[in-house]
């Protein structure tokens, strides 16, 4: 029987999906969003289609996101909803609708 006060093994090098797991639990496809975007470590080819990803460099990642002030990227954390900046394109404040039957 496991010990549950025991942290589970993570080998240094992982799996996308067990990667995923170890990153809090997300999905490979959040994982290989977080890669696309730059923001996660790309995973590496070992050997024919054998992808792994490296215990140092999701713990560097993780720990990048455990530093980042709340305001690192206002841009980002301000963005307005695209049904309301479309509307503020029409003209249009909020709650206004236009009817199709005109």
């Amino acid at each position: 029987m496991k010990d549950a006060s025991q942290p589970p093994y993570w080998p240094r090098a992982m799996s996308e999906e067990l990667a995923a797991a170890y990153a809090g639990g997300i999905s490979v496809t959040t994982l290989r969003r977080e890669v696309a975007e730059g923001n996660a470590p790309k995973p590496h080819h070992i050997s024919g289609r054998r992808v792994v990803c490296f215990i140092e460099e999701l713990d560097a990642w993780m720990d990048r996101i455990k530093g980042q002030a709340v305001s690192a990227h206002p841009e980002k954390k301000q963005k307005t909803n695209s049904w309301a900046a479309a509307a503020v394109a029409a003209g249009k404040t909020s709650g206004q609708r236009r009817s199709t039957l005109r």
